[in-house]
């Protein structure tokens, strides 16, 4: 027991002494554009959505050689379709609207993935996130981008990324609380 506690305090220092590298950054485009569902409800906020794509935010200890970038590109890649697969977004022009794991906690996808790179000999891999990017085009001058995020992600695990994820190392400050008086208000307590 005490040689466990040994190890991870070992790990942890080691761990402190990581300088983090810039995020890496890759693109592959995605169909979450075409469900009708989603569609019509965007186009009843007044939103066109024009395009998607997922975006892989990949975090390493440090810079990774050619061998290990091209091991990393075909596990990211859609392997019938590579042309929809590269370093920079296919997106041009009009709005787009991110969204994905927030930061503050490391989301199932990225342990997995993670442990994929380690297993194929990518050490240096300590984190990937995937967000989602919708390509959007605004129809009337009051669509909100904010309605419309509320579609595509849940509140509760992740959240909107306006500039993209540069860091994982950023926490947005948690949102002003308040006490509702349910039992002295009763319903009229949770309208307001």
């Amino acid at each position: 027991r005490y040689s466990g506690l040994k190890h991870f305090s070992r790990l942890l220092r080691k761990a402190q002494h990581w300088k983090l590298m810039a995020l890496l950054h890759y693109y592959r485009l995605a169909d979450l554009h075409l469900s009708p569902a989603l569609v019509k409800q965007a186009a009843d906020l007044g939103f066109t959505l024009l395009n998607s794509e997922l975006c892989f935010n990949i975090q390493s200890t440090s810079t990774l050689d050619a061998v290990e970038i091209k091991k990393l590109e075909y596990l990211l890649s859609e392997t019938f379709e590579p042309q929809k697969f590269g370093p920079s977004t296919f997106f041009s022009g009009n709005a787009v609207l991110e969204v994905g794991p927030r930061q503050q906690f490391t989301s199932a996808w990225s342990t997995n993935a993670v442990s994929i790179c380690h297993s194929i000999d990518i050490p240096k891999v300590v984190r990937i996130e995937k967000t989602r990017r919708y390509q959007v085009q605004p129809m009337t001058p009051h669509a909100s981008m904010s309605m419309l995020s509320q579609l595509v992600h849940d509140r509760m695990t992740e959240c909107v990324y306006p500039n993209g994820i540069s860091t994982f190392q950023q926490h947005r400050k948690p949102e002003s609380w308040s006490t509702v008086p349910v039992m002295a208000k009763g319903r009229k307590a949770l309208e307001d």
